[in-house]
């Protein structure tokens, strides 16, 4: 956690030296024959407890990578899917999907940080170099995880581990949207916009906001409007449906409060809030929040000469 702060401080003022030194550490680690093998003794039932060596390998190491911006060094990061994703990718197309309903909380961090770290850490568009080598393997986990919907589904969202596994399978799908040749691919799993039209029901903020990202990337205007399902009928009823779940509180503790990352987080945050504006509910929400509009106005009034992302959707929204 200490490292986390830190590096958040090191993001605004945009100056990561001080931390690079442990972050080839940490990437040292994990393209090691230690994380290797680990990988590849991990038991077949996500029910496991892990011990201390297997949550600092495969848990805590990607997490520290997570804080860490991989556009720096975008070639360093993708040793990382060259060694693991392999080992990865046959270790859950091994587990029986059935089984995922007992996934342990060590597996769960596991099967969530280690995800990221293979698909999230390097943002290819933004960077002259391309994934089409782990495209075969991104297509496996996608349709894995898929299966693992599948099988969730048939669970009552009221069981609190329920809850924690729906939650983690919007993340790692939402992940997979991000690369626009795997998103062509989703486009094609049979059953899969219904079955995340389900998990729109599922009372929990985060799994609630990367389903309906994930439906945002997966379905086109027409889909939308032709939709049976009446929370799809149009994007201002889509709106309406996040409203209506209050997602505005928590959107809008994810600007004001400094926890949330500055580059990966809030940025898409205040896309959403942006978007969420245009319903004149929403929109007299957000101006009589006075510690949000000073937090974006202040966040438009940066002194960066070149203007980030980050300033950008402030400013769009303001």
């Amino acid at each position: 956690m200490t490292y986390q702060y830190f590096n958040r401080l090191q993001s605004i003022i945009n100056e990561y030296s001080s931390t690079t030194s442990l972050v080839f550490a940490v990437i040292k680690c994990l393209r090691s024959s230690y994380s290797i093998e680990i990988i590849k003794k991990l038991e077949y039932n996500f029910s496991q407890n892990l011990n201390y060596g297997q949550i600092l390998l495969l848990s805590t190491c990607p997490l520290y990578l997570k804080w860490y911006p991989s556009y720096y060094d975008p070639e360093l990061f993708r040793q990382i899917p060259r060694i693991l994703l392999s080992p990865f990718t046959q270790l859950l197309i091994i587990c029986h999907s059935n089984l995922i309903i007992h996934c342990s909380k060590d597996v769960e961090n596991t099967l969530r940080r280690l995800n990221n770290a293979l698909l999230r850490l390097i943002e290819w568009e933004n960077v002259n170099i391309s994934n089409q080598e782990f495209y075969n393997d991104y297509c496996r986990l996608v349709s894995k995880w898929s299966s693992f919907l599948s099988v969730i589904l048939n669970y009552s969202s009221n069981d609190s581990n329920i809850i924690s596994i729906k939650k983690l399978i919007a993340y790692n799908l939402y992940d997979f949207t991000l690369h626009t040749n795997v998103l062509d691919f989703m486009k094609t799993i049979p059953n899969l916009i219904p079955m995340l039209l389900q998990m729109t029901d599922v009372q929990e903020d985060a799994t609630q906001l990367h389903t309906y990202r994930c439906l945002g990337k997966l379905m086109s205007e027409i889909d939308i409007k032709t939709m049976a399902n009446p929370n799809f009928v149009q994007h201002d009823q889509v709106k309406i449906e996040l409203i209506r779940q209050n997602a505005l509180p928590l959107l809008v503790r994810c600007i004001i409060e400094i926890e949330f990352d500055p580059i990966k987080v809030k940025p898409i945050v205040l896309e959403i809030l942006l978007a969420l504006s245009f319903n004149n509910d929403a929109l007299l929400t957000l101006r009589q929040n006075i510690n949000l509009m000073s937090t974006i106005r202040n966040l438009v009034n940066s002194t960066n000469s070149n203007k980030s992302n980050l300033q950008r959707a402030a400013e769009a929204l303001l």
